[in-house]
């Protein structure tokens, strides 16, 4: 799926899909998208995972509500999860729209841990070597006030830059030279012998799986549109390029987006991996959020019972979006204890069903006799309560909605429209349609239309409800679906 402009109205945002809607309708049900920074090796229990439908906060871009925006598909890198955690970096103050979460009224600094600045510290004495520090110590000593600051305070970016080459003292040769620079996202030699090695030696592929054709579809040419606004922000896809003595040992693949830096995927190559690389690549892509203005840091997917993703949460502060409320929860240890009770953990549906078991437990107290809550004890008033809530969402694994046949509006998914919603937020008959030489042209003129119902997949009709239902009313009132042949 691309995205293009067209002449519209400025009231419209023209979203052309290259391909039939269904494709993106597979991609909801449990497709899993290529560009995610972990591979997966296990379907993780307790929770549901890979079918929710997720995007950046993109609400001042498109001039609609977060609740919208949260809607919105990221359609250029088709990012699905049921929890995506992120980091606001420090000293920002997020701009919100009305409907997110109070909790985002100050962003909190982001506190490295002493291992993550023990890390960073290693690094830096590798790269620098002991000769440099005891010249630069001797011809360039410290103030007893800089000192202190040292001892009594972190300097994330100070940290971070530390053993960069343009950060040295020109007049004391330094161990290893080390540059850190942003490289539009193509494809090269140097970048795809990192990437089969890494493949290779971590990810323990065999050479049959490992292609420059995968690596260039995987990592490389992505549609995200590189540009640089005015005031200098860069937007768009990119490979940030660790180089130590000219020789590329790092790289990570990132979406620089309005509001936020998104690690896609990131690779080293074997010879460094005692180095942990993996935390020196996050500190510095929070860091590059805060001095880009980025405002928020995105690490992709959080699956709690996934034991290679726990990582991320080492990251603090940290949140979690929430489908049903669309706010972002504080990822403490009131969420890690919900999401191990709960198959699928959502912070406002706990709430209310606490809220039901202490009205119910109240009204025993009481004395109330009515039958359809006395004659039930607190345990089974739970379980019904957790029922409830799980029949919901049906069949919550991807691969068992996908061959229900059910449509998205059924399958009770968080994020996305019901039927009733849909039809009291989105005018279905008056979407757009591009179908070629003919023209744009709104649904309801289609000669076909009317054939089939909101809920009929095999139907036009049910496929563009399925997409307005997960992109959301804002979304879908705006956009131009393409159903034209190529070259049409």
């Amino acid at each position: 799926m691309a995205v293009r402009r067209r002449e519209l109205p400025s009231s419209q945002i023209s979203i052309v899909l290259l391909s039939h809607a269904c494709d993106l309708v597979l991609a909801f049900l449990g497709t899993e998208p290529e560009s995610t920074r972990d591979e997966v090796d296990e379907q993780p229990s307790n929770v549901i995972s890979n079918t929710l439908l997720y995007s950046s906060l993109a609400a001042k871009a498109l001039d609609i509500t977060a609740s919208d925006a949260i809607r919105q598909h990221q359609a250029c890198r088709g990012a699905i999860s049921a929890i995506t955690n992120l980091i606001p970096t420090p000293s920002l103050k997020p701009q919100q729209a009305s409907k997110s979460s109070g909790s985002f009224t100050y962003a909190a600094e982001l506190k490295p841990s002493r291992d993550q600045r023990q890390t960073l510290n290693r690094w830096n004495r590798f790269v620098l070597g002991e000769k440099y520090l005891k010249e630069v110590s001797a011809k360039h000593p410290k103030s007893k006030a800089e000192k202190k600051r040292e001892n009594n305070t972190f300097d994330l970016a100070s940290a971070v830059h530390e053993g960069e080459v343009a950060q040295l003292r020109p007049d004391i040769e330094p161990e290893h030279k080390f540059e850190v620079t942003l490289e539009p996202d193509t494809l090269t030699e140097e970048k795809y012998a990192l990437f089969a090695d890494y493949q290779r030696h971590v990810h323990h592929e065999g050479e049959g799986d490992i292609s420059r054709a995968g690596f260039k579809r995987f990592l490389c040419s992505s549609p995200l549109h590189q540009h640089v606004e005015p005031g200098g922000k860069k937007l768009g896809s990119y490979h940030q390029c660790y180089r130590l003595d000219g020789r590329l040992v790092a790289m990570g693949v990132l979406d620089l987006l309005p509001h936020g830096v998104s690690g896609v995927y990131f690779l080293y190559h074997h010879d460094f991996e005692k180095w942990s690389f993996g935390k020196l690549s996050a500190l510095r892509e929070t860091v590059l959020a805060l001095e880009g203005g980025y405002e928020y840091y995105y690490m992709g997917y959080y699956i709690h019972g996934c034991k290679k993703m726990r990582y991320k949460g080492d990251y603090k502060p940290q949140f979690v979006l929430d489908f049903h409320s669309l706010q972002w929860d504080l990822l403490d240890e009131e969420m890690r204890s919900l999401m191990d009770r709960r198959k699928y953990a959502s912070m406002s549906n706990e709430r209310q069903r606490q809220a039901r078991l202490q009205e119910h437990a109240g009204r025993v107290h009481c004395g109330d006799k009515s039958p359809t809550l006395t004659e039930t004890t607190d345990e089974s008033a739970e379980a019904s309560a957790t029922a409830d809530e799980e029949e919901q969402v049906r069949h919550p694994v991807p691969v068992d909605a996908f061959n229900s046949g059910l449509s998205l509006l059924e399958l009770g998914m968080p994020g996305v429209l019901s039927l009733d919603e849909l039809r009291a937020e989105v005018d279905l008959e008056t979407m757009k349609v591009y179908l070629g030489q003919g023209g744009i042209h709104e649904m309801q003129d289609i000669v076909s239309w009317r054939d089939g119902n909101e809920t009929n997949t095999k139907s036009i009709k049910g496929t563009i409800a399925e997409f307005a239902a997960a992109a959301g009313p804002a979304i879908a009132s705006g956009i131009v679906c393409d159903f034209s042949r190529p070259g049409a």
